[in-house]
């Protein structure tokens, strides 16, 4: 506890919030702790870590959010930067009611760092979040004070989750995924259509992004799903293109077969209790 409250206290900030979260089942918890590991095996110094999607609500902000918490349940220093200054629903979504300045007003100039970094309840783990919504988020994200946020993040924490906007409505998410060591691209399984995935992995690649793989979200969800969006396990692939896409795609869904099946044993056990 005591070599924790050193390197927080390098921020010298008590600002703390207490996100509610709802507990994921198992499986959903042990599909998250396999995208941790597939990240830390994937690389020497990926440190900053993008996760984004072609369209909104795929889930790629709850994934990020749950990878940053399981990251940071290693007992590794972990922040969570939200980038979606257009459309974020991170305060909403975790029921943080009080008034917050975040990646907005620093990016502007009005506050340090110092001013937009947030405890948690996990002592592990920080956030910064979007603050105001700003008319020119593009042209924000690509002055030279985003670049300095992350390399001053990278000298005080091992992981940096860096929630990007989508990549096919605008281009904030390239241009913030090109500054991260990784990315990591979030696909809702039986909703996200293949041209929009492979559309959204070309403009990475465009951009000379570091592709990492893909996560298959709500794979085996219920009709009313669960939590903020979870399904009930995911899947996790290399690769990108038509034909890998569908190779992923297929991977995950016989990888969480079983999980499937455990669930619908476990919900016929409980009508029984």
């Amino acid at each position: 506890m005591e070599q924790q409250q050193n390197w927080r206290g390098n921020f010298q900030t008590f600002r703390q919030v207490i996100p509610q979260m709802e507990e994921l089942p198992f499986q959903a918890r042990e599909a998250i702790n396999v995208l941790r590991g597939n990240i830390q095996l994937s690389g020497y110094e990926l440190r900053t870590i993008a996760v984004t999607s072609a369209m909104p609500n795929e889930g790629k902000s709850s994934t990020a959010f749950r990878l940053a918490k399981s990251m940071a349940g290693l007992g590794t220093r972990t922040i969570y930067l939200d980038c979606d200054i257009r459309n974020s629903e991170v305060m909403a979504r975790y029921q943080i009611q009080q008034s917050v300045c975040g990646l907005s007003e620093f990016l502007c100039g009005r506050v340090s760092l110092n001013d937009i970094i947030y405890h948690t309840d996990d002592p592990c783990m920080d956030m910064i979040f979007t603050g105001a919504v700003a008319p020119n988020p593009s042209e924000l994200l690509s002055g030279p004070l985003f670049v300095q946020l992350l390399e001053e993040l990278k000298k005080n924490y091992e992981y940096v989750i860096v929630d990007t906007p989508p990549v096919c409505p605008v281009i904030d998410g390239a241009l913030i995924a090109k500054k991260c060591d990784g990315t990591v691209l979030v696909v809702e399984c039986g909703k996200t259509e293949k041209t929009l995935a492979v559309k959204a992995t070309r403009q990475l690649e465009y951009a000379g992004v570091r592709i990492l793989g893909a996560v298959l979200n709500k794979v085996g969800a219920s009709n009313k799903g669960y939590g903020y969006g979870y399904g009930y396990g995911y899947g996790y692939g290399y690769g990108y293109g038509e034909g890998n896409t569908k190779k992923a795609a297929k991977a995950a869904k016989k990888q969480n077969k079983a999980a499937q099946k455990a669930n619908a044993k476990s919900g016929r056990d409980k009508k029984r209790a």
